[in-house]
């Protein structure tokens, strides 16, 4: 058994050896982001994840800011999915993820979905509107089909509100995590900004109206 697993180990590097540098090379790549996939996949938290910190609320922590104001802050993802990649957020950390957004978080999203048209329209205007350009946001833990006890996977890997914007996505994490055609795992930013707009802040309870105050027996009229 030994000496066919070698046989086929040894003819299986002569074919690798035989094909071109380039098809080498693309091969690797292939094989390197497909385990980077599994990997993600894999490794899926089906129980809410909790952060003691957050990466995303300080400054230091980003290499490259493409774009700041007083309230929002974009920068360049450090593992880009396609040509370009900017993580929009807002400055404080207010939202944990997108199943958290209500609709008093619409005018938020709406600021953020401007900076997306900013920075695409400034390196790559011929772009805009195009299927070459996706962003949205990776889905939170919530129940599944209003279950109590079971829940869709929590992906939201820094939990601090921000919007993906990709610019060509490479097609294999276009295809698994960053994927538009799944909305189990993402939810586009025009859909975000729908159900901000569709949803309702609770109403407030009424104020009860106060009791009144007990009336003050003078003691004497205890006496007997």
């Amino acid at each position: 058994m030994a000496r066919i697993l070698g046989a086929i180990h040894r003819r299986s590097l002569l074919y690798y050896y035989r094909l071109s540098a380039a098809c080498r090379h693309r091969l690797g790549s292939l094989l390197r982001t497909t385990m980077a996939v599994w990997h993600y996949l894999a490794n899926l938290e089906w129980t809410e994840k909790v952060q003691h910190t957050c990466v995303f609320c300080n400054k230091a922590n980003f290499k490259h800011i493409v774009y700041e104001d007083n309230e929002i802050i974009a920068v360049t993802n450090r593992t880009p999915g396609g040509q370009f990649h900017w993580l929009i957020m807002p400055k404080r950390h207010i939202i944990r993820d997108m199943e958290a957004l209500r609709h008093s978080d619409l005018a938020l999203l709406q600021k953020m979905d401007a900076v997306k048209h900013l920075l695409v329209s400034q390196h790559c205007p011929d772009l805009l509107g195009s299927g070459q350009v996706i962003a949205g946001y990776h889905r939170g833990r919530r129940p599944l089909l209003g279950s109590t006890t079971i829940y869709y996977p929590d992906v939201v890997s820094v939990h601090h509100l921000h919007l993906h914007v990709i610019v060509r996505p490479y097609v294999l994490k276009r295809l698994f995590k960053y994927p538009a055609w799944l909305p189990l795992l993402w939810k586009s930013d025009a859909a975000a900004m729908r159900q901000a707009a569709a949803s309702r802040e609770p109403e407030p309870e009424p104020e009860s109206e106060p009791e009144p105050e007990p009336e003050v027996t003078e003691a004497s009229n205890l006496i007997t």
